[in-house]
């Protein structure tokens, strides 16, 4: 799986991060102590450059409700540096929810997969007119993601 941009955490920080994040989720929905809770995951939101925490949160927490945040992270974060991203980044990105809605696509957390699809979606539609007509047909033939 490709690295998303936005890196230099080690693998021990991503861990106790997500650790975090799914604490928060759980004491917003046991409604313990929810205005700490709501700092934590506001935090993700406003984070620059989530990117790397967000993907390990996706292919990692067995909670949906918190890779439904990461995804949705990562989607505010894209379009708010959009012009600070590489074009390789912006590739990334698209190519790692392409890749991870084809992989999981039989998953029963369906709001999950929703929200990915459209994040995927809405990078690609950004990015669009960005893209040569052969990065666009890279992307798409990277994932296998064109039926013929």
């Amino acid at each position: 799986m490709r690295r998303l941009p936005g890196g230099g955490a080690d693998l021990a920080q991503l861990q106790s991060t997500m650790l975090a994040i799914e604490q928060a989720c759980a004491s917003i929905q046991m409604h313990a102590n929810p205005t700490e809770a709501e700092k934590i995951i506001v935090s993700l939101h406003d984070s620059p450059m989530p990117y790397q925490l967000c993907q390990f949160i996706l292919e990692n927490s067995h909670m949906p409700i918190v890779r439904f945040l990461a995804a949705a992270a990562i989607r505010v974060a894209a379009l708010r540096e959009w012009g600070l991203l590489t074009d390789e980044d912006k590739r990334n990105l698209i190519v790692f929810f392409l890749g991870f809605v084809m992989e999981r696509a039989s998953a029963s957390d369906t709001y999950v997969q929703s929200k990915v699809s459209a994040v995927a979606a809405q990078l690609i539609k950004r990015g669009w007119q960005d893209f040569t007509d052969g990065d666009k047909a890279a992307i798409f033939l990277e994932e296998g993601c064109i039926v013929l």
